[in-house]
C-alpha cells in the first residue's frame, strides 16, 4: 500500500506541473516507463529505476521536473540515457553538475521524502552545506572532490583553499560523523551518482575496518538541582521567554520540541491543575502524526511559583510568543490526517540555545554546568566527578534521577509522565544515577515501604476460617 501512495503522489506532482514527461507503471515489467505526453512522444523502459522502489520513484520524479526545467529554459530537455544510468563520460566524472546531483538529494530529504528522517549525512548538500558553497551548480562534479570531502574535515579545506599552506585535517575513521559520510557515498550510488565510485567506496569501508572499534559515547553532564535553580534564577531576568522555556522542560523533564505542543498549560487543569497535557507523536516520513496525548508531572513542585508556571495569562502569552517566533509547520496527508513536519527543527532550535558551535552568539548567555561521575574500580580510590558544559537533554536526565532520589513513584508513574517505556526509563535514563544518589532513592523507598501497611494476599485471607460461635 506504501509503494502505490507514493506512486500516485509522485504521478499528481508531474500532472500538477504540467510536466511534458510522465511514467506509468507495467504489469510485465518491474521497471517504470517513461513517456512525452505530446502526440507521437518518445517511450522508454527506465531500467534505473524500479516501479517496486520509494527512493527511485522519488528519483525519476525529480529527474523529469528538472529536465521539464531544462526545456523551459531553451534547453534539450530531458537526457535519455539518464533513464538507464549510463554515462559514458570521462573516467572521475558524471556528466552530472553539482546542481543537479544537489537537486536530487533535496528532493530526497525533504518533507515526505525517503530520506527525510535520516537527513543529517546529506545536509552537506544543502545551499549552506558544504558543497552548495564549495561549488556552482553548473560545475561538473568529479569523484576527486567527493572523496576529498569524505577524507578530511571540512573546515580544514575550507582553509586550504584559502590559503594552500593550511594543512588538510584527516577525519576520525572511527566516528559516527565517519560512518555518516559512508551512508552518504553509498545512497549517491545507490541513486546512480557516478561520482560515488565502487572504488571510493571500498576505500571507505577499508579505512573504517582499520580504525577499529566505534569510540565509546561522550558522557553525559548531568546538572544537580541547586545548580539548575541558580541557571534558571538567572536566565529568568535575562531572557523571560527562553527562561519560561528551560523552566518548563527542567521542571516537567519534557523533550526540547514538545514546548510547542502543550496542550493544557499549568494551572489550566481542574481536578489536577500541576499537571500538563502534551501531544503525542508517531513519527514516519520525516513527519510526525498526532496519535493521542499524554499527561506529565512537575519536579520539584516548588519551581511552578518560583518560576510563575501557575500563572495561566503569563505562560499562555509565552507559549503564543514562541509559536509566533518558531511556527509549528503542518500539511495534510494522503489520508486526510495532519501532519506535523518540523518537529526535529523546532527541538534543534531550543538544543542549540545551549550549546551551538557554530554560533555561539545564539546560546544562552548563562550557561549551565553539570558532573559525569566515572565508574569505580573496586580496591581503587574513588574517582572525582568531571564538570562539563549540559545539553538539553541533560535536563531530562536530571528530571528522572531527581525523581528516583526524592520521590517513591513507581517506574511506571515516572516513564508515563516522560512518555517513553519502563525499560528505558530504567536503562537510559537511570544510567547516571550515583552511588549517593542510588542509595537516597532506596532510604526514602524503605521509609516509605515501611509506613505503608501491607494488606495480606486476597487468597491468604480466604483461608482463614471464621470462629465458630
Amino acid at each position: 500500500m506504501r509503494a502505490r501512495s507514493v506512486l500516485v503522489q509522485s504521478l499528481e506532482r508531474l500532472r500538477l506541473a504540467g510536466c511534458p514527461y510522465r511514467f506509468r507503471v507495467r504489469s510485465e515489467s518491474p521497471h517504470l516507463t517513461v513517456y512525452e505526453t505530446q502526440r507521437g512522444g518518445r517511450t522508454q523502459t527506465a531500467k534505473g529505476f524500479s516501479a517496486d522502489d520509494d527512493e527511485s520513484v522519488f528519483a525519476l520524479t525529480q529527474l523529469l521536473l528538472d529536465a521539464q526545467t531544462n526545456l523551459k529554459a531553451g534547453g534539450d530537455g530531458l537526457d535519455w540515457t539518464r533513464l538507464s544510468g549510463s554515462s559514458g563520460t570521462p573516467s572521475g566524472t558524471s556528466g552530472q553538475t553539482w546542481g543537479e546531483i544537489r537537486r536530487l538529494i533535496l528532493a530526497d530529504i525533504a518533507p515526505g521524502g525517503p530520506k527525510a528522517r535520516d537527513r543529517n549525512p546529506f545536509v552537506c548538500f544543502s545551499n549552506k552545506g558544504y558543497f552548495g558553497r564549495s561549488f556552482p551548480d553548473e560545475q561538473i562534479a568529479r569523484t576527486e572532490h567527493l572523496e576529498l570531502f569524505c577524507l578530511n574535515t571540512p573546515a580544514s579545506i575550507q582553509a586550504n583553499r584559502a590559503d594552500p599552506r593550511a594543512l588538510l585535517i584527516q577525519r576520525n575513521y572511527n566516528t559516527s560523523g565517519f560512518y555518516g559520510v559512508i551512508q552518504m557515498v553509498r545512497y549517491l550510488a545507490k541513486k546512480g551518482v557516478a561520482i560515488a565510485t565502487p572504488a571510493l567506496c571500498s576505500k571507505l569501508e577499508g579505512l573504517k575496518s582499520a580504525a577499529g572499534r566505534t569510540k565509546a559515547p561522550a558522557p553525559r553532564f548531568i546538572p544537580r538541582t541547586s545548580d539548575i535553580q541558580s541557571w534558571l534564577d538567572q536566565l529568568q531576568s535575562v531572557d523571560p521567554l527562553r527562561g519560561w522555556v528551560m523552566a518548563m522542560i527542567a521542571t516537567y523533564g519534557l523533550r526540547p520540541h514538545e514546548v510547542w505542543h502543550i496542550e493544557r498549560l499549568p494551572g489550566q487543569g481542574v481536578e489536577n491543575p500541576t499537571f500538563i497535557e502534551i501531544s503525542v507523536f508517531e513519527e514516519s516520513g520525516g513527519s510526525s502524526t498526532k496519535t493521542g496525548h499524554r499527561f506529565a508531572l512537575p519536579l520539584p513542585v516548588e519551581w511552578l511559583d518560583r518560576y510563575r508556571l501557575m500563572d495561566l495569562p503569563r505562560s499562555k502569552a509565552m507559549l503564543a510568543a514562541l509559536r509566533r517566533r518558531h511556527p509549528i509547520k503542518t500539511a495534510d496527508s494522503a489520508d486526510g490526517g495532519l501532519q506535523f513536519w518540523n518537529n526535529t527543527e523546532l527541538g534543534r532550535v531550543v538544543v542549540h540555545w545551549l550549546r551551538n558551535r557554530g554560533r555561539e552568539d545564539r546560546e544562552l548567555p548563562i550557561k549551565l554546568f553539570g558532573y559525569h561521575q566515572p565508574r569505580h574500580v573496586p580496591g581503587q580510590p574513588q574517582p572525582r566527578a568531571i564538570r562539563g558544559r549540559c545539553k538539553c537533554y541533560d535536563l531530562r536526565h536530571a528530571w528522572a534521577i531527581r525523581a528516583r532520589e526524592t520521590t517513591t513513584w513507581s517506574t511506571t508513574l515516572k516513564a508515563a509522565s516522560m512518555g517513553h517505556s519502563e525499560s528505558i526509563h530504567a536503562k537510559r535514563y537511570l544510567a547516571e544515577l550515583t552511588a549517593v544518589q542510588r542509595e537516597r532513592g532506596m532510604a526514602r523507598q524503605k521509609a516509605h515501604d515501611e509506613a505503608t501497611p501491607v494488606m495480606a494476599p486476597l487468597a491468604a485471607q480466604s483461608s482463614v476460617r471464621k470462629p465458630v460461635e
